[in-house]
Parts: C-alpha cells; structure tokens; sequence
C-alpha cells in the first residue's frame, strides 16, 4: 500500500543536501536519514516525487525551446505580444501554434512588467501551491517594510508581493528567486533569477552571479521574505535562506516566512531567532486562506491558518490598517496580539494561535 506523504515524513529524522548528493533537473536531492538507521535515500528537493519531478522538467524543457523574453520584443511589437497560459510562453502574432490554446493577447506594457497578475497560479500543483497574497496583505507588507525603514527586499517564492512594491512605486532595492521557470520571460536578469529554495540551487550561472551581485549591493536593513509551498520541508528550507543571508554581510538582515501555524514548531526546530506574530495571512481566490476572522458579513469564511514569522522587532510591527482596535499590545511579549489572544500568567507569553484563548491542556494537545 503507497504511503501518503505525511505518513513517509514520520520515518526520517534529517531532510539535508549533501556535497555528493546525486542531481535531477531540480538540482541536489536531499538526503533523507531514517529514524530506523537503515539506509538512507535520495529525492527531488522541489517535488518529492519522480513523476511530478519529470513531469515539471518536461514543461519548463518545452517552455525554454518557445520561450520569448520581454526583452526581446520592441515597442511596435507589443500590440501583437500574446501569453499562452497552456505552454506558459510569451509569443507574437500571427501564431499557428497555439490556435487552440487559453491565450491572451495584446499584452500592455503593465502586464509585462507585473506577471504575477497575468500568470495563472500552479495550484493543482501540491508541490508548487501557488498562491498570491490578498492585497490587505500586500497594503500591510508594505506599510511594515516602511515601519521597519527597510532599504532591501529579496524575495523568495513571493512574485506577488515583488510586483506589488513596483506597481506602488515603493522606493527600495529589490530582487526575486523563484522555482516557476514561466517568470523568466519577464524579469530582467537585474532583478529575477530562478532558484530552488529547498536545496539553495540557481538554474544558471548568469542567475547566480545577478543574485550576488544584488547582495553586494545591499546596504543598510534587508528583509529576506520566504512564502514557501504548504508542503515545504523546514528543514533544508531554513538552510538555503541563512546561505543567502551569508551573502548579505554588509546589511542588517530581517527573515520574514509565512507558514501555517501547525509547521511553525517544525520551524522554529531550526531557527529557533524567529517569532509568530498574531496577524492572518490571507491570500487571493483561496477558500481556506481568506479571511482575517475580523471580517464582518464575511466572517463565515474560513480563518487563515498562515502566520508570518520573523526575527524582525515585533514592537514595531503594527497592526494592519483597519484592524488597529483588532490588536492589543502586549507589554510582556513586547508585540501587539489579537483581543482574543489573552497573556497566559502561567505560560508567560500570548499562546494562542488558532483565533482564541487557549489553555495549557489545550497547548498541550495541540503539540
């Protein structure tokens, strides 16, 4: 009988990429060590799954013979420029190949420039997940970016937030790593290069040396901001961030990474810096991911789960827009937690994380 994913979790003890680590198209596999002490095996860091590896290969192998960059199409040409969602390309009229295709055509400059909201997200995919911010989180993100006089974002896994900041016009030094080989079209090798977070691999030199050179120019506060897929392991994750976060010695780095609340022990297991602030990440066109649980006529939505952790002052990290009277500031723990969140004298801290007072014996079942 084939065992479910979480169930295959329970048998291993490490999740690591090893210097002699066999590759597949995503780069290194990591290494999984057995509770048991047998031997140990090898997997795609991004997928975990040879069938959902190979086939991502073949698509983004397809993707790279059509691919066409917006570098390459000049002004006159635009009113002509199409998207294919079906083989996730940018190309040209008149095309025969993709007559039957889901096309958009007479793409604007905007759209060129801010993908994410042309794209349609990889959500079928359990190993992608993608799925965009809501934009009361991205108003929030940038307002904190702001409080924290942050001068430098790299993002990770996070396009939407990185395309928002350019719509605002947001004054601050920023760059993207992403797995989705559809946004090389778009990006300048400036600003994007495609990356897999879960081994710490770029998928070209060129990208390699973009992202370096982005982080030698880093001066004054950095923020690294992570949205990894659902399913993402912890473990190598957190390695690959503090590898980026190496590169940046010249600046005064903050991680930011939101993940539901029940991986945050899993987290916290290996940057045990970071802290779970009260406010729900909410996300676009997700039934489970949308709601605040402060939404009036909508509160019957599904409360987000997602958390953002950080190593960020939580001090200084308000309450979104809107939601200030939703939020209390807890002297103790020295961050704002949400009104039904009360301090536990015995716990020492505010312990609740899932919309409500919670009591030891719950925490306790909860681990």
């Amino acid at each position: 009988m084939k065992r479910k994913r979480g169930q295959c979790r329970g048998l291993y003890v490490s999740f690591r990429v090893k210097d002699d680590a066999p590759c597949c198209s995503h780069g290194p596999k990591l290494r999984l060590e057995r509770k048991d002490g047998g031997m140990p095996s090898y997997t795609c860091s991004a997928f975990r799954n040879q069938l959902a590896c190979r086939k991502d290969s073949e698509f983004t192998a397809n993707l790279h013979q059509m691919q066409l960059f917006v570098s390459d199409i000049s002004k006159s040409g635009l009113k002509n420029t199409c998207f294919c969602h079906t083989c996730g390309v940018l190309f040209i009229d008149p095309s025969n190949f993709h007559t039957d295709h889901n096309v958009v055509r007479g793409l604007s400059s905007s759209q060129l420039k801010t993908p994410s909201y042309l794209l349609e997200t990889l959500e079928k995919s359990s190993e992608h997940a993608q799925y965009f911010f809501s934009d009361e989180w991205l108003e929030f993100m940038m307002s904190t970016l702001r409080a924290l006089r942050i001068d430098n974002i790299l993002c990770v896994g996070a396009p939407r937030l990185f395309d928002f900041l350019e719509i605002q016009s947001f004054s601050i030094n920023k760059f993207l790593l992403d797995l989705d080989a559809r946004l090389e079209s778009f990006y300048p090798s400036t600003q994007f290069a495609r990356f897999n977070a879960l081994n710490g691999y770029f998928f070209s030199s060129t990208g390699h040396l973009a992202a370096e050179n982005f982080m030698r120019s880093c001066k004054g506060r950095t923020v690294i901001f992570c949205d990894p897929p659902f399913g993402a392991l912890m473990e190598p994750l957190v390695i690959s961030l503090n590898k980026l976060k190496e590169g940046l010695a010249d600046s005064e780095v903050f991680l930011m990474i939101t993940v539901p609340y029940f991986l945050g022990k899993k987290l916290l297991q290996t940057a045990a810096q970071l802290k779970m602030l009260d406010y729900k990440v909410t996300y676009e066109k997700h039934v489970r991911f949308t709601s605040t649980g402060h939404d009036g006529n909508n509160s019957n939505r599904r409360i987000s789960v997602v958390r953002l952790f950080t190593d960020a002052p939580p001090q200084e990290i308000k309450p979104p827009k809107g939601l200030e009277n939703k939020y209390l500031f807890c002297e103790i723990c020295k961050r704002y937690s949400d009104l039904n969140n009360k301090h536990c004298w015995q716990c020492n801290a505010c312990t609740t994380f899932v919309g409500f007072t919670l009591s030891i014996l719950l925490l306790i079942l909860f681990e």
